[in-house]
């Protein structure tokens, strides 16, 4: 089961595209509109090393311009059938409703 933190990284690290460096992800995360605050930076940097222990991230590396490798995500078979299947329960559970607004 995923955490929304989780989850959130996961769906910024598929806007992000393959090789994504945690910066990127971080600007999927931060770009969208009507959430509360974002997390902190460290916090999502800290999740994408815990995502790859999970097996839920691919972890790579890519130089950048000073040629330093930097470290680069991709999201993994598992990672996109975790999160298919926590979209799904909360699909079940009549997904994004208000709190207060009335369920058929």
């Amino acid at each position: 089961m995923l955490g929304k933190l989780e989850e959130w990284v996961l769906l910024a690290a598929i806007r992000a595209g393959e090789d994504a460096l945690p910066s990127e992800i971080y600007a999927r995360m931060t770009a969208s509109e009507g959430s509360d605050r974002p997390p902190a930076f460290g916090a999502v940097y800290t999740t994408l090393g815990r995502m790859v222990a999970k097996g839920l991230l691919e972890e790579n590396s890519r130089p950048d311009s000073a040629g330093r490798n930097r470290r680069t995500f991709t999201i993994s078979g598992a990672g996109r059938l975790a999160l298919t299947g926590s979209m799904q329960r909360i699909h079940a559970l009549g997904g994004f409703g208000l709190i207060g607004e009335a369920h058929a």
